[in-house]
C-alpha cells in the first residue's frame, strides 16, 4: 500500500514537472522584442515604459518628431544603431550620424530602424499628416492596381505596412490611430484638406482590416475631447504626463487582449 502510494505521488510529481516545462517552452515562444514606430508622441517615450514593464517586453523606441506616414521628402539623422539624433532645419547633422529620409513609409527609415529580429511593431502616426494637410487618397490597392501613391495618406500607409511585412514577415504589426487634439474648448476644426483626425483614424482602421492587422483606436478610446482636453494635452498636440498614462492604460489593455 505504501509503495503504491509513493508511485502515485512520483507519477503526479512527474506530470507537474512536465507541465511546468511545457509552460516554460510556451513562454519562450512569446513575443518579447518590441519596436514602437512613430512620430514625436513615440519619440518622447512617454507611454512605452509602462507598457514594456507591465507586459515584460524589451522595448526599442523608433520615433522621429514631426514625421508623417505619407512621403514628404523630409530627412533626419540617426546613429549606426538606428537611434534618432536630430533633424533639420533647427539642428545640424551630428558627427557620426547617417542621413535618411524620415517619412514613416520610406524604405530607408524602415530598414534602418526596424531590426530583423523584431517580434512586435506598434505604429502610431497620422497626427502630422493631419497637421500638414495630407490628402487621404483614392483607396486600397487591388490586384489590377497594386501601386501606391505614397504622397497620400492611404498610399503611404499601405506601402509602409507592406515594406515592414516584407522586412520582418513573422513580426506582429499593430496599428494605432492618432490621438485627438485639444481644441481650446471647441470641436476640432477641419484641416486645409477638409479632414479631421478622426478621418485619418477611420482610414487606419480600414487599412488594418484590409491587411488583417490589429488596430488600437486611440482616437476613440483615450477619453479626451473639447471639454477635458487641456488636462491631457500640454500644447494641444502632445500629451501631458497624465495623457501619456492614459495612452499606456489603453495600450496595455489592448495588447493583453491580443495575448501576444
Amino acid at each position: 500500500m505504501g509503495v503504491a502510494w509513493n508511485i502515485k505521488r512520483l507519477y503526479a510529481s512527474m506530470l507537474i514537472r512536465i507541465n511546468q516545462l511545457k509552460v516554460k517552452l510556451v513562454a519562450k515562444k512569446r513575443a518579447t522584442k518590441w519596436v514602437s514606430y512613430g512620430d514625436s508622441i513615440t519619440a518622447t517615450n512617454g507611454w512605452q515604459p509602462e507598457v514594456a514593464t507591465e507586459l515584460g517586453l524589451f522595448h526599442i523606441k523608433r520615433g522621429i518628431g514631426g514625421t508623417t506616414i505619407a512621403e514628404n521628402g523630409s530627412i533626419a539623422w540617426i546613429d549606426v544603431n538606428g537611434n534618432f539624433k536630430a533633424r533639420p532645419p533647427r539642428q545640424t547633422q551630428p558627427i557620426g550620424t547617417i542621413e535618411i529620409y524620415s517619412s514613416m513609409c520610406n524604405i530607408q527609415r524602415i530598414d534602418a530602424m526596424i531590426p530583423l529580429d523584431t517580434q512586435i511593431v506598434t505604429i502610431m502616426g497620422g497626427t502630422n499628416d493631419y497637421g500638414t494637410n495630407i490628402a487621404i487618397g483614392k483607396g486600397l490597392p487591388t490586384n489590377e492596381n497594386p501601386n501606391f501613391d505614397e504622397t497620400t495618406f492611404i498610399g503611404g500607409l499601405c506601402s509602409m505596412i507592406e515594406k515592414i511585412q516584407t522586412r520582418v514577415p513573422y513580426c506582429r504589426i499593430i496599428l494605432m490611430t492618432p490621438i485627438p487634439r485639444h481644441h481650446n474648448g471647441r470641436y476640432e476644426q477641419k484641416n486645409k484638406a477638409g479632414l479631421l483626425t478622426s478621418d485619418y483614424a477611420k482610414t487606419i482602421k480600414e487599412v488594418a482590416a484590409f491587411y488583417a492587422l490589429p488596430c488600437i483606436d486611440l482616437n476613440s478610446m483615450v477619453g479626451w475631447n473639447k471639454i477635458n482636453g487641456a488636462f491631457y494635452l500640454k500644447d494641444g498636440i502632445h500629451p501631458s504626463k497624465i495623457g501619456y498614462e492614459r495612452i499606456s492604460e489603453v495600450v496595455i489593455g489592448e495588447l493583453k487582449a491580443l495575448d501576444l
